[in-house]
């Protein structure tokens, strides 16, 4: 057991709750405090001293935001039951845990090496682009967002004699001032674009002051 929690800035919140915000536990050990989730997938208990699991937040390219289970643990002791073996890989998406409460801890290391070595080899395998690292620090377009993909914003195509069409981009670089995003969905009209085509888009503030995106033919 180890014991790490007690070091540690942790605060606790549901995924559901109005001010979630994916910054708060991205590259971060979460808690889920209902540790049956874990345990329908191992189709067995988990080591019977723990109440939760603990686990480690990253987004996923392709399926957003991702929890990888790390091992049981248990709040009260704040002790970890190292219950890891490398021959499988359990995820928790996003929209299948929304309403659960969960304690966030505000590190990406354990300090125990069977743990840590798990989490560095997530990182590895989920390295994305400095491009992509700054636009998940723009605040200002979190409006945008899709809340289980940080990386795809809703986009407004617009073209002379045709009706605007939002659409989701999954942005991917930045040259200069310009905006790249692929498209991930076909419009129905023809503006000239189609599913997986990259574009570039523009940011603008409407009359209210918000920031939109768009892409004009």
């Amino acid at each position: 057991m180890k014991n790490f929690v007690e070091l540690l800035g942790v605060y606790s919140m549901k995924l559901s709750d109005e001010n979630f915000n994916f910054r708060a536990i991205i590259d971060k050990m979460v808690i889920f405090k209902d540790k049956t989730i874990i345990e329908k997938l191992h189709k067995n208990e988990l080591n019977e001293k723990s109440d939760s699991i603990l686990t480690y937040c990253y987004i996923d390219n392709e399926a957003g935001i991702t929890f990888e289970y790390l091992c049981p643990y248990n709040i009260e002791l704040r002790a970890m039951f190292i219950q890891k073996d490398k021959d499988y890989s359990y995820k928790l998406r996003f929209g299948s845990v929304t309403d659960c409460e969960i304690l966030i801890i505000d590190s990406d290391c354990s300090g125990d090496k069977i743990i840590d070595d798990w989490i560095n080899m997530i990182k590895n395998g989920y390295k994305t682009s400095d491009d992509i690292k700054e636009f998940r620090t723009w605040g200002f377009i979190d409006h945008l967002r899709a809340k289980e993909y940080p990386d795809d914003i809703i986009v407004g195509l617009f073209k002379k004699g045709l009706q605007g069409e939002g659409m989701y981009i999954k942005l991917l670089k930045k040259e200069e001032n310009k905006l790249f995003g692929k498209l991930l969905n076909e419009p129905y009209q023809n503006f000239g674009v189609h599913l997986n085509d990259i574009i570039e888009v523009k940011l603008a503030k409407d009359n209210s002051g918000n920031i939109s995106c768009f892409y004009e033919c």
